[in-house]
């Protein structure tokens, strides 16, 4: 049997741990606990997803957003009709008393155009869009071939007669038409509604519109009636 190695003298006595130090090592690897390492690498990797995907939302509610913002405007040369389940359909019926006490009912119209527009004097829209109903019911007042018509919805008859006395306007105004915003689904003003000299709904506009974009209908109608009869 060979004898064991004899220790270097220059290397100094070999270094063995005791139970002291074995017991400070086995606390050591407690401390650093290779599991609680995987459990923290997890808990990052899991905060890193639910960050990324957060982000990955929003961009694309960015994205989504400017999309309809860039649709919106292009081609928006003017006021943009509406779509509405009267268009194609007869007009409701609307009768009600006017501000110089007449009784207005809109199938005594048959044979013009009519424009039926619902507003308030307090609705800045309706004071802004209030010179282009003016200007449209000017342009038609020789011929006599189309015509406005205001329904009051929400608003005073003193309101009224102050906003057209200032304001000018020389069309009925209907002040008691009180199931008119429910048969024509108003849900805010102004919204206005052009009915054909045979009584049908083709053209609704939400917000403010404007004497032109009204003659556009009425002329693209006029030049369809034409082509089909030729």
């Amino acid at each position: 049997m060979n004898p064991p190695p004899e220790s270097d003298p220059a290397e100094g006595p070999l270094d063995l741990a005791g139970p002291d130090e074995l017991d400070e090592l086995d606390e050591l690897d407690e401390f650093h606990d290779f599991d609680d390492l995987d459990d923290l690498d997890d808990s990052g990797e899991k905060s890193a997803s639910r960050l990324a995907r957060v982000v990955s939302g929003v961009l694309g509610l960015l994205v989504i957003g400017l999309l309809v913002v860039l649709f919106t405007r292009s081609g928006d040369t003017g006021p943009r009709q509406a779509s509405s389940p009267l268009l194609g359909r007869a007009v409701p019926e609307l009768v009600g008393t006017t501000l110089d006490g007449s009784t207005f009912d809109i199938d005594s119209t048959r044979g013009r155009w009519v424009l039926v527009n619902f507003f308030a004097s307090w609705c800045i829209p309706c004071q802004a869009e209030h010179p282009e109903l003016v200007k449209f019911s000017e342009r038609h007042a020789a011929t006599g071939d189309a015509m406005m018509v205001s329904v009051v919805n929400g608003d005073t008859e003193e309101a009224v007669r102050k906003f057209f006395a200032e304001e000018g306007g020389d069309w009925p105004v209907i002040l008691d038409a009180k199931t008119a915003a429910v048969d024509f689904v108003v849900l805010q003003v102004p919204e206005s509604f052009l009915v054909s000299p045979a009584g049908v709904v083709v053209a609704k506009w939400n917000g403010e519109t404007t004497a032109d974009a009204i003659d556009a209908v009425i002329e693209d109608f006029r030049a369809e009636a034409g082509a089909a009869g030729s």
